[in-house]
């Protein structure tokens, strides 16, 4: 049982890895030439694309990458340095790339 809890503690410090932290931004440069940045707090990630209006999206349980989604259709992957974007509309996901802090 003790080791339950620890491989479950170990877990959820490598999941708080792959996002940066509570409050933590991130930016990914696009494929498409757009940016994200990507703000993870209380469970969820706050996603800006480029100009575009800031949209909330809600961590899932996955196996293997951090998954958050919202009841719009809005969709965020993040695995490692890696991070793919699906918007509402039918345009491809975005796939990108994680860069140091813009200047």
């Amino acid at each position: 049982m003790h080791r339950i809890a620890i491989i479950a503690a170990l877990g959820l410090g490598l999941a708080a890895c792959a996002t940066g932290g509570p409050g933590k931004s991130s930016y990914f440069s696009c494929q498409d030439g757009s940016m994200l940045k990507v703000t993870f707090a209380h469970g969820g990630a706050t996603v800006v694309k480029g100009n575009a209006a800031p949209v909330y999206v809600r961590g899932k349980q996955s196996v293997g990458a951090s998954v958050f989604e919202n009841r719009a259709g809005y969709r965020l992957q993040v695995s490692g340095d890696t991070a793919t974007w699906s918007g509402i509309t039918r345009e491809a996901p975005h796939r990108c790339a994680r860069v140091a802090v813009p200047r």
